[in-house]
């Protein structure tokens, strides 16, 4: 063959060998591909199989007593965690990890009783020190280490391996509250979800005059885009720069947001599941864009009450911030929302 190369004329069976060369390449690499993706698929089965024993061990929540008196879990209620994703540098050392570096900078827990007809949310600071699980690939378990909430979804892939590594931390976080279901969305999606709904208006309470001076404090603006993203995303450079004081421009989006989205489910046929699908690059979630759809055109029927937030202390770590959750309003919490009286029950 080298020959061959060099110009002389290539034979019958020079042209042969090289074909039968390139299938045997060709079927081995095809060969290879199957086998990986059999395994990935194997690994994927096995975490979720694993995640399925998990969610099973903690549907059934003892009576727990609080203050003298017994409270009873309500198992009627369904929940979804919603989280919002964003980039960061990747700074974490554990070399035996397998991470990713997209960090939840949102976490929201929307809670929904059926037999109400109604719905809520407890807005959870993604600075919370809480029990993370490390991730090795293939799932396998490297051991817990106490860190911000945020973190719980760099451990994994970045698809559904880290969202359920941060519905565990969540759910261990809030005393094993069982979480049904979960939906991560990078926080790129504010903007177009933003627009589709026609804008949100909020008003500016903060000083963005560094980072956006349409944005101007004292007025109250139609967020269009990027504006969007900027007014829930920013904290550096606005107010105190802590996740809390971003919290509460967060919550009062949510407030705006939620009220254009149920108006334009009811003006618009088909606008869930239209934005379902729009959303659906920007989105991780262990229901499908017809479940999500659906569930949406449910909610829009229900009563939303409030947006919750538990108490306690930020203060600047030795790299990050860091949120010290107030044990008693956490539980406090926990048993309104998610409790009910012994004997009510």
């Amino acid at each position: 063959m080298s020959r061959a190369n060099k110009g002389r004329k290539k034979t019958g069976r020079s042209l042969l060998i090289t074909v039968l060369l390139l299938a045997v390449i060709g079927g081995g690499l095809l060969g290879l591909h199957f086998w990986e993706e059999k395994n990935l698929a194997q690994e994927a089965a096995e975490i979720e199989a694993r995640s399925a024993q998990e969610d099973a061990a903690v549907l059934r929540l003892p009576t727990v007593q609080y203050n003298g008196q017994s409270y009873a879990f309500r198992d009627d209620l369904e929940t979804l965690l919603i989280m919002g994703l964003d980039k960061y540098e990747n700074t974490l050392s554990d070399s035996e990890s397998y991470i990713n570096n997209q960090q939840s900078d949102f976490l929201l827990l929307v809670i929904i009783d059926a037999e109400a007809r109604s719905c809520c949310a407890l807005h959870i600071n993604r600075d919370a020190m809480a029990e993370i699980q490390r991730l090795g690939l293939g799932g396998a378990r490297l051991g817990t280490f106490t860190g911000q909430l945020a973190l719980a979804h760099t451990y994994g892939s970045g698809e559904k391996d880290s969202c359920r590594n941060t519905v565990q931390a969540v759910s261990r976080y809030l005393y094993d509250i069982p979480i049904d279901h979960y939906m991560s969305v990078t926080m790129d999606a504010v903007a177009t979800l933003n627009d589709l709904v026609g804008g949100v208006v909020v008003h500016i309470d903060d000083d963005f005059s560094a980072i956006d001076p349409t944005l101007v404090m004292g007025t109250d603006v139609r967020l269009r885009g990027q504006q969007a993203l900027t007014f829930v995303r920013t904290r550096k450079d606005v107010d105190d720069q802590t996740n809390l004081s971003r919290m509460n421009r967060q919550r009062e989006y949510l407030y705006s947001l939620y009220t254009q989205l149920i108006e334009s489910m009811r003006q618009k046929d088909g606008f869930a599941l239209d934005a379902a699908r729009k959303l659906g690059d920007y989105t991780v979630s262990d229901l499908t864009v017809t479940e999500l759809s659906n569930l949406g055109e449910r909610l829009k029927d229900y009563t939303f009450t409030t947006i919750y937030s538990i108490d306690g202390v930020a203060i600047k770590g030795e790299r990050f911030m860091e949120f010290y959750t107030d044990d008693d309003a956490l539980r406090q919490t926990v048993i309104k929302l998610f409790y009910r009286l012994a004997e009510e029950g």
